[in-house]
């Protein structure tokens, strides 16, 4: 799954998720804008270890 794919299911499931849990998916949805515009494609696999907080 791409991240595109993954932020248009996302989008989908607004329509359909219950009031109290839209927060957590806008907080999903831009996690994975931010990444993908990061040039992170598959976070799943991605080294974040050097990634410095």
């Amino acid at each position: 799954m791409t991240n595109n794919e993954a932020i248009k299911a996302l989008k989908e499931l607004k329509t359909y998720c219950a009031a109290d849990s839209l927060d957590a998916v806008h907080y999903a949805i831009a996690i994975i804008e931010h990444l993908e515009k990061a040039g992170v494609s598959s976070p799943l696999q991605a080294d974040f270890s050097a990634v410095k907080k």
